[in-house]
């Protein structure tokens, strides 16, 4: 066997073997509804760099799932690619455009599944006097929102969230929901006054 088809197989193999591992995973979330479905989620979505300025979830394009759908789709038509005759040049081109139609999709799917999970019976007056952490930087004076991490109904969420705080609230800051301005919007007040500039 060809090293360059080694190569592709390898690749296909290994990734194939993490997407059944991600996917065995979830499905174990999903059916005990608790902890494992929460951080098994998460911890596989955290990963995107723009992680909690877009989007509340944390996913984006690039996350650890959307990178092994890359490979799974490159190593697998590389070897396709390959057995046909293509040079290598060529096979890695279309095994490269394939692998990015696996990681578009698998981030379009995840993204309805994420809506469709997050449409459900929420109701966020059931977060008032809940403590939490700030996600991203909430802006003074209801200047502006930034995101909390809180757990509501059982689930760990990423809620936009404003202060009346006269300073801005760092990431990490602990806060405490006080009140909510909309159906998915709420209001908190640092457990502590942020320290103050010198």
């Amino acid at each position: 066997m060809e090293a360059e088809l080694q190569f592709f197989y390898a690749v296909g193999i290994l990734s194939t073997l993490i997407l059944l591992i991600q996917t065995v995973l979830m499905i174990i979330g999903a059916e005990t509804g608790g902890a494992a479905d929460a951080t098994s989620f998460h911890d596989a979505v955290s990963m995107s760099p723009d992680a909690g300025v877009d989007h509340p979830s944390g996913y984006g394009v690039l996350s650890v799932r959307t990178v092994v759908a890359f490979f799974t789709g490159f190593g697998w038509t590389g070897v396709i690619s390959m057995k046909h005759g293509y040079s290598l040049e060529r096979s890695l081109l279309i095994a490269t455009l394939v692998g990015l139609c696996f990681m578009l999709a698998v981030f379009y799917v995840m993204k309805v599944l994420y809506s469709l999970r997050e449409s459900g019976n929420i109701n966020y007056r059931n977060a008032i006097g809940v403590i939490g952490s700030v996600y991203s930087p909430i802006p003074p004076n209801m200047s502006g929102a930034g995101q909390i991490e809180i757990m509501v109904q059982g689930r760990v969420r990423f809620v936009p969230a404003f202060t009346n705080a006269p300073e801005k609230l760092k990431g990490s800051v602990r806060v405490k929901v006080v009140d909510i301005i909309d159906q998915a919007t709420v209001l908190v007040e640092p457990l502590a006054s942020p320290a103050k500039k010198e």
